[in-house]
């Protein structure tokens, strides 16, 4: 492997991904600001892209992205330049130099199953999120240079809804969950070690679509149980049942399967109270 790109180098996933590269080969960053010592490329204006960092060889995994569902609802155009037509045209560049694209998508691209499925499943894309990133796999699907990563709910001690349960469990209030709302959680160690793999070991790999989920279909009453048994022993909750706009841009439930990610890690992922263990038996990150 020559060397590694990361674009979004400083987000949630990205930053995992890149400061483990930077471990065992050349690796370089992006960012829409260009700060903590990465290039800067932002997707939102593909007329601007600097192709200097790019070589024959490099891969790029791409995990920039606007990606709340519902800022892609409520700001549609701005979200479609972004993820769609700058992140064609970076792609569309980046193979044209030679370079191999990861591409991070995701499991909405399915829409909702309440059966197991793996990545021979036909897509029916819920939500304009969703319908994004299929339109870019779609423009590239057949493309040798490139493969797609679709990514379940990604769970670290800093995912989103973790800290919203953190924060319930701190001031002793009573959290309010979703339900039903269920997805094959992933741990996101998992998804870095799965995707620099696939990086490293690409021709290893054939396959263009691979689903990165968890071993189990998880509720998100099951992710607090989970995680109170774990760590946050004094959290309390209450269930309760989303207004009809919150599943017009999210699938209720998506339970996605692969048998190509646990090849690809060497061993099963690990399952959320597995995950939810090396989390906090670590100091803060």
């Amino acid at each position: 492997m020559k060397r590694i790109i990361v674009v979004g180098a400083t987000g949630y996933i990205g930053q995992y991904i890149f400061n483990k590269a930077k471990i065992y080969a050349l690796a370089i960053g992006t960012s829409t600001t260009g700060k903590n010592k990465t290039f800067q490329l932002d997707l939102g204006y593909s007329s601007s892209f600097d192709w200097s960092f790019v070589s024959p060889g490099d891969t790029i995994l791409l995990a920039a992205a606007i990606s709340a569902p519902d800022i892609c609802a409520s700001e549609y155009k701005r979200a479609w330049t972004v993820n769609v037509t700058g992140t064609s045209a970076f792609i569309s560049g980046a193979i044209d130099r030679g370079a191999r694209v990861i591409f991070f998508s995701s499991d909405a691209v399915y829409g909702e199953r309440e059966d197991e499925f793996d990545e021979r499943a036909a897509c029916n894309p819920v939500g304009e999120y969703a319908v994004m990133k299929h339109e870019v796999e779609q423009r590239f699907a057949g493309n040798t240079l490139f493969k797609a990563i679709r990514l379940s709910y990604v769970f670290s001690r800093e995912d989103k809804f973790t800290r919203y349960l953190a924060g319930c469990a701190q001031r002793n209030e009573q959290a309010d969950l979703f339900h039903p709302f269920s997805r094959a959680i992933v741990h996101r160690d998992d998804v870095v070690a799965g995707a620099l793999t696939l990086a490293e070991h690409w021709d290893d790999s054939p396959e263009q679509i691979i689903n990165f989920g968890g071993p189990q279909i998880l509720s998100r009453v099951d992710f607090a149980e989970c995680l109170r048994e774990i760590h946050f022993h004094d959290l309390r909750f209450k269930i309760i049942e989303p207004d009809a706009d919150f599943f017009k841009n999210r699938p209720r439930i998506i339970a996605m399967t692969s048998p190509i990610f646990a090849r690809l890690l060497g061993r099963p992922p690990h399952n959320l109270c597995e995950a939810a263990q090396l989390e906090f038996a670590l100091p803060s990150k």
